[in-house]
């Protein structure tokens, strides 16, 4: 296949999902080490041909942990570095500012200091060995920090920022000893795991880019789907979503939809047999949870334990939306509005408040 309906495709996604009303906001491995911050040095005029996301400031987050400690099944942060690596292949210039420790599920929770002030500490880490010459040509040298609660030092016992932590410590202070302005853009996974339909609603990946959001910066959450077969769990596709990210971005800057309200929300299918994912189309939040989760167990008045379980996707009954085309192997990205309103209470609602006036 030509690259040129690929782009045409894209460009028409692109059109299309920023021109869409919002719908919902609804085999041990070697560990990484913290270090010393890197040298952020000037890069010489252009040495080589432009890229495709030359000088794009991009601020990179995720709510599977900064320290990527499991390379093998990528639970901690694999599509982070996959998603890094591509960008700065492109020719972004690339932060990372993400949770120290796992923070699946977190939505946008975040810290709050009550009465008195609350410590949250943002610490640099190695990259995983794979990972560390990524990024080292890029004006802020790829730095790599975790954030956790408490003075610090970060460690595994420390409680670990959230994801909406890490954003708002980086948008609103952090990521300015970088960039004197920016980002251009704030993108957070790849996750390990899709997050559509209901789900979305408490994802931690979706939490950070709503936070973005509250700053004006267009943000994009990147996911990718796991496959239910344990045996294929390596085979996250991690690198084809963050090769998505590529150009999904390239053409979005192209045609100027970088801008303020821009919040998408993007899942890449896992396809059995290792095949190319079907295509983009834009898509809208499902109704329908794709986890299945269920509780089972019986539990007496005076309380108890059920065991939470996932199992098989419900089935989902709205058009166009997001579980189908995950379901179907199309990459689905779907606009969301970011601040979980619609324009109108309705009649009902109205007629109530009427009646208390």
């Amino acid at each position: 296949m030509s690259n040129i309906p690929v782009r045409r495709r894209l460009v028409r996604l692109a059109v299309a999902c920023v021109a869409t009303a919002a719908v919902a906001v609804p085999a041990t491995a070697p560990t990484a080490v913290d270090a010393a911050p890197p040298t952020v040095t000037p890069t010489s005029a252009a040495q080589a041909p432009p890229t495709p996301l030359d000088g794009l400031r991009v601020m990179l987050t995720n709510d599977d942990s900064a320290r990527g400690l499991d390379p093998s099944f990528g639970t901690d942060g694999k599509g982070l570095y996959e998603l890094r690596k591509a960008l700065c292949a492109a020719g972004a210039d690339v932060l990372t500012v993400a949770p120290y420790l796992q923070q699946s599920g977190a939505g946008a929770r975040m810290t709050t200091p009550g009465f008195s002030p609350v410590p949250l500490t943002v610490q640099a880490v190695t990259p995983p060995a794979a990972y560390v010459g990524d990024c080292g040509s890029a004006p802020s040298a790829g730095a790599v920090f975790g954030a956790c609660q408490g003075a610090g030092p970060c460690s595994s016992s420390t409680p670990s920022a959230s994801p909406a932590d890490a954003v708002n410590i980086a948008l609103s202070r952090f990521a300015a000893n970088y960039w004197g302005t920016g980002p251009d853009v704030v993108l957070s996974g790849v996750n390990f795991g899709q997050n559509v339909g209901t789900t979305l609603n408490h994802s931690g990946t979706v939490g950070a880019v709503v936070t973005a959001h509250e700053y004006d910066v267009p943000a994009i959450a990147f996911s990718a789907e796991v496959p239910r077969e344990l045996a294929q769990i390596p085979n996250v596709p991690f690198a084809a979503t963050a090769a998505f990210a590529v150009r999904l971005l390239e053409e979005l800057r192209a045609g100027k939809a970088l801008k303020p309200d821009l919040v998408l929300n993007v899942n890449h299918p896992f396809v059995t047999g290792g095949g190319p994912a079907g295509g983009p189309v834009a898509t809208v939040t499902g109704t329908s949870s794709d986890l299945g989760l269920t509780f089972s167990g019986t539990v007496p008045a005076s309380g108890g334990t059920y065991q939470l379980t996932a199992g098989a996707p419900e089935t989902e009954t709205r058009q166009r939306a997001d579980t189908t085309a995950l379901a179907a192997d199309k990459i689905s990205v779907t606009r969301l509005d970011g601040d979980w309103s619609i324009s109108q209470v309705g009649p009902p609602v109205n007629l109530a408040l009427y009646r208390l006036r």
